[in-house]
């Protein structure tokens, strides 16, 4: 990020703070006008009066400012309002330091101590109100306690007087220091805010251009490789000796792994940019799961694997819902129990459940496998991910499979979970809500 860059980021920020907790704050200033004016009214009945009306329009004038802000923030250039934002302030603080000449002057030792404390609980209570930019919050300060100050060493001389007035003198340098602290460390943790954000930018835009990559690069390899396909399956038609056909086969077979893998990797990158389309439609549960179960049904009969479907009684004839989706988490589901189970049973269920009026359908796969440890559990729905780096040199695969399964259920507003145990097998859990 430029530096100019930066330094206009940090000035909006700035502006932000500066505009925010203003009601809060006008709310306190109002009361505390009230409250003093009701104690002291008595005693100096006009110039109190006087006093609170103004006090009373500062306030309202700030409110306005604040709503105008709040409206029309970006109609003005960001060091307008800070203008409009000192002006307001040193009108408020004006008022106040008027407004302690006329208690302070009064000669009366009670009403000099209430005047002092307010006005330096209003001082103190500025500083993260105000310290954002400094400038604006010295203005504030000076016009509310150089009145005070002065008024105090004109007061008629005595041990009591210049206390005070010493006290008040260092509470205000005390105040400028703690206000500079504030917004240098204001200042700092909007860089780093800054910097976060544009760390957040580079990173998204870095995902988009890999998304981007990822689909122009499986689009640009699916095209010739459909070619190859094509001319495999022309070939195949004529007369071949044993060999010919052999490599035929083992050409086939490679080309249409690859086509698995590249129609993954855009299935990915749609999910991932958010521009997968769920179709509702009418549509069978039972029949979408057993289609699946005999697509895989040969693949475990050779594995000497037992493949069980259940469907539960009661289950809806057809549901609202998206069978191609489906069927695909299906696949997955199925295709990877089948692939890494050695031996043993694969249980298939099928149910639906009404959860807060809504009916929800409910997958379950169950596998004897070897089971996924407790680590990789966290891990396994992630992109490009598998439970060790051994296992795509045996069966094969990128890890995208079960990170599209899940991402697939979740655009359908579902999940999918898992239950696992090393030596005792997996059960992946599919539940989507449906339409009745």
């Amino acid at each position: 990020m430029s530096q100019a860059s930066l330094k206009q980021r940090i000035t909006r920020r700035k502006v932000d703070l500066l505009f925010e907790n203003v009601l809060i704050s006008q709310g306190f200033s109002m009361t505390n006008a009230s409250f003093l004016t009701l104690l002291l009214y008595s005693e100096r009945p006009r110039p109190m009066l006087l006093w609170w009306l103004l006090a009373m329009l500062a306030s309202v004038v700030r409110l306005c400012v604040v709503a105008v802000f709040r409206r029309r923030r970006d109609a003005l250039d960001d060091r307008i309002w800070l203008r409009v934002k000192g002006a307001a302030a040193l009108l408020s603080g004006a008022i106040w330091g008027y407004g302690a000449t006329i208690m302070l002057s009064s000669g009366n030792e009670w009403m000099i101590i209430v005047a002092a404390i307010t006005i330096s609980g209003m001082a103190a209570g500025a500083v993260p109100l105000l310290s954002a930019q400094i400038e604006i919050y010295a203005l504030y300060s000076s016009a509310l306690l150089a009145p005070t100050l002065f008024t105090i060493i004109l007061l008629p001389p005595s041990q009591y007087t210049w206390a005070m007035a010493a006290m008040a003198g260092f509470f205000w340098l005390t105040l400028i220091s703690s206000a500079r602290r504030f917004s240098s460390a204001l200042i700092n943790e909007i860089e780093r805010e800054a910097e976060l954000a544009d760390a957040r930018d580079h990173a998204l835009e870095a995902s988009r251009a890999k998304s981007a990559f990822l689909a122009n690069m499986s689009h640009e390899i699916r095209t010739p490789m459909n070619g190859l396909l094509g001319i495999a399956e022309v070939m195949r038609s004529g007369v071949l000796d044993p060999g010919q056909s052999e490599l035929l086969d083992i050409l086939d077979k490679s080309g249409r792994s690859m086509m698995e893998v590249l129609n993954q990797i855009l299935d990915f990158t749609e999910l991932e940019a958010g521009r997968h389309q769920i179709s509702q439609v009418r549509c069978a549960p039972a029949a979408i799961l057993r289609t699946v179960v005999q697509m895989f049904a040969a693949a475990a009969h050779l594995k000497g694997l037992e493949l069980r479907c259940e469907i539960a009684a009661g289950l809806p004839d057809a549901i609202w819902s998206a069978p191609k989706e489906i069927a695909n988490i299906l696949t997955v589901l199925i295709g990877n129990a089948v692939k890494f189970t050695l031996a043993g049973t694969i249980d298939t269920a099928l149910w639906c459940d009404r959860i807060e009026g809504r009916l929800t359908l409910y997958v379950s796969v169950t596998d004897t496998g070897p089971g996924i440890p407790a680590a990789a559990q966290s891990t396994i729905f992630e992109a490009f991910t598998q439970v060790d780096d051994s296992t795509s040199r045996v069966h094969g695969g990128v890890g995208l499979g079960l990170a599209i399964a899940r991402r697939t259920a979740q655009v359908m507003g579902g999940n999918i979970s898992l239950e696992s145990r090393i030596g005792h097998g997996s059960r992946f859990l599919l539940a989507v809500p449906v339409g009745g």
